[in-house]
């Protein structure tokens, strides 16, 4: 208990200095240190692994039993009497195990005022649930539970509470030996996050702090791009850089975008009865923010999926044409804008990026949206699990080759339309 106690302190701390990182000296300094650190940073999980498997196998065994009736007579029929016990024996195993856990996380500060050491406390909680378990109708409650559960989860689809306990034991049995999973590889998401951190530092970008829905409102009143989805908006990253240009400098912000939809279906349930329910799917875009003081109230739309208002304009490129609808507050703003060069320059983005969406409001701000996701993505070798080699690979100079093509292009437009506006 306390040495696990010990590996989350020490996780904690390696935690606190990454994001307390501010340079990649800072990030290299800190993998350096798991190579010899002092305190152990691996838990023991021996116990919650035991327990997984358990409830498993139990609870497989168990669906098996019910659904196939092909187990051996004497196994069946123990198999059933743990089961029917299991209103004594799984309560208290859940709750002196719920206390292990909240000692080792130290959640544990009303009992302590009253109980000096964790074995004491412990005790008095399997007691307390010992007590409860052996009151009169505490059966009929516990079983009770159980088929209302099933019958909340299948929408009535199960009358039976048969199958209710076999499914909870597969179900527990499946979140403890995730969460044992997770804690054993908790290297892998810190690496993730420090690879990342690094990525931000070498391209000179820097996260910005925003409320997601808040920020998704709010560039949903500059811009039709963020007004997708009939449920959940939210802006999950935002990033901002500077970019220095032959002709031209700008700061951008690089963001990730996450909207939901939200839907009502029909189905048949197990009887034959016709059910509706609704079902919500995410969805996830990606883009650059910046100013563009060459263009107002024009949008190009490839395919994405929305509509925007304005006068429709027809370019003489027929290909141009079936890969983007353009609208325009006027048409002479589209007709300057989209030059022979710039045309060129759109195809070409486009088959870069999927469904794009260039979008130029009339303060001349510019979105340009697409569902590529790799912006940000570099190729790593090792983790904190391999602390040297990682090290190594992180104290190198990582470029984002894909970003820099992204305002390169931005840049070019720039270049392309300057002429064309008088501001």
């Amino acid at each position: 208990m306390k040495y696990n106690q010990q590996v989350s302190a020490n996780i904690a701390q390696l935690k606190e200095k990454v994001e307390a990182a501010s340079s990649q000296e800072d990030l290299v300094r800190t993998i350096r240190s798991l190579e010899h650190h002092p305190g152990p940073l691996d838990y023991n999980d021996k116990l919650w692994v035991v327990i997984s498997v358990l409830f498993l196998g139990f609870g497989g065994l168990a669906l098996f039993s019910i659904f196939f009736r092909s187990l051996p007579y004497e196994f069946d029929y123990w198999l059933g009497v743990v089961l029917f016990y299991s209103q004594y024996w799984l309560p208290l195993t859940a709750a002196v195990f719920w206390q292990l856990w909240r000692e080792e996380q130290g959640k544990v500060r009303f009992l302590s005022r009253h109980i000096k050491t964790p074995a004491q406390r412990v005790v008095v909680v399997a007691g307390v649930t010992l007590a409860l378990v052996l009151t009169p109708y505490w059966g009929q409650l516990y079983w009770g539970a159980f088929q209302a559960l099933l019958l909340l989860i299948s929408g009535g689809g199960f009358v039976s509470s048969e199958p209710a306990l076999p499914l909870f034991l597969l179900v527990s049995g499946g979140v403890i030996g995730w969460c044992s999973y997770r804690r054993k590889h908790w290297r892998r998401p810190l690496s993730e996050r420090i690879s990342l951190l690094d990525i931000l530092f070498n391209n000179g970008l820097k996260a910005l702090p925003f409320k997601r829905k808040e920020k998704a409102k709010e560039l949903g009143q500059q811009f039709k791009e963020f007004i997708r989805g009939n449920d959940l908006r939210e802006i999950q990253h935002l990033y901002q850089g500077h970019y220095e240009g032959e002709l031209h400098s700008f700061d951008y912000r690089l963001y990730r975008f996450h909207y939901v939809v939200r839907r009502t279906e029909t189905y048949t349930d197990s009887k034959g009865n016709t059910r509706t329910r609704v079902v919500r799917n995410s969805y996830y875009r990606h883009g650059l923010l910046l100013h563009f003081p060459f263009a107002r109230g024009l949008s190009l739309e490839g395919g994405s999926g929305i509509s925007f208002s304005g006068e429709e304009y027809t370019t003489a490129s027929n290909e141009f044409n079936r890969l983007f609808s353009v609208r325009a507050d006027k048409e002479i703003a589209a007709a300057r804008f989209l030059s022979p060069a710039v045309i060129e320059a759109m195809l070409a983005m486009a088959s870069e990026y999927s469904r794009p969406v260039l979008e130029i409001n009339v303060r001349g701000d510019l979105c340009f949206a697409f569902n590529n996701d790799d912006m940000l993505e570099y190729k790593r070798h090792y983790n904190l699990e391999n602390p040297v080699e990682f090290a190594s690979e992180i104290a190198k100079h990582d470029e984002l080759k894909k970003l820099d093509g992204l305002l390169f292009q931005m840049h070019n437009l720039m270049r392309l339309t300057d002429n064309n506006f008088e501001l």
